[in-house]
């Protein structure tokens, strides 16, 4: 479970849900698998923190890419380093294209080919 606690608010979500948050200048846009997004008075980079700090070992299923992006891995459909896009997906109706650097996407690609024991 993810909790994201403000002064007025409490966001709770369990995180196999959670496709990708997605940075908004100085907030973040949270997007879930049942297509709920919400905006959070959070930098990306707290977000991260959070993740880290609540969930352990289990954060090793989101990877930060780039400055805008943290994904939940389970749900890469597509990686094209050619066209610079990150496909993420339920397989169930809910899909966004997300662009990435090549750079930032190479990483990814190598990270996923290279450490099977996540998927």
């Amino acid at each position: 479970m993810i909790q994201i606690s403000t002064g007025t608010e409490l966001l709770r979500f369990p995180s196999d849900r959670l496709m990708f948050i997605s940075a908004e200048g100085n907030y973040s846009m949270v997007h879930l698998e049942d297509g709920f997004t919400y905006l959070v008075a959070y930098q990306l980079g707290q977000l991260e923190d959070m993740i880290t700090d609540q969930l352990g070992e289990s954060r090793m299923h989101f990877l930060r890419i780039g400055r805008s992006l943290i994904v939940n891995i389970h749900f890469i459909l597509l990686i094209d380093t050619t066209e610079k896009k990150l496909i993420i997906s339920n397989c169930c109706g809910q899909s966004h294209e997300l662009p990435a650097s090549r750079d930032a996407l190479t990483k990814v690609k190598f990270y996923l080919e290279n450490n099977e024991q996540l998927q």
